[in-house]
């Protein structure tokens, strides 16, 4: 991520209260795996508490969240 993309999803972040921030949905880990080498502009949204990884979409707010403990299983 360069310093450009990082400011603007701090500002983003900053601005917008989370029922702002757009839709939060469950994917599949094979999906996330995908979503995180696409070539949309996504920022971390992990959720820690709830042992879950999340990517949330720069565009349209919307965050993709999948079971922590699913990523690294085999496929």
């Amino acid at each position: 991520m360069d310093a450009a993309m990082l400011r603007e999803a701090t500002r983003y972040h900053a601005g917008h209260s989370m029922t702002e921030m757009g839709a939060s949905r469950l994917v599949p880990a094979a999906e996330f795996r995908k979503l995180l080498v696409s070539h949309r502009r996504m920022v971390r949204a992990d959720r820690k508490d709830q042992r879950l990884r999340g990517l949330q979409d720069l565009d349209t707010g919307e965050v993709f969240l999948t079971d922590e403990r699913r990523l690294l299983e085999a496929r």
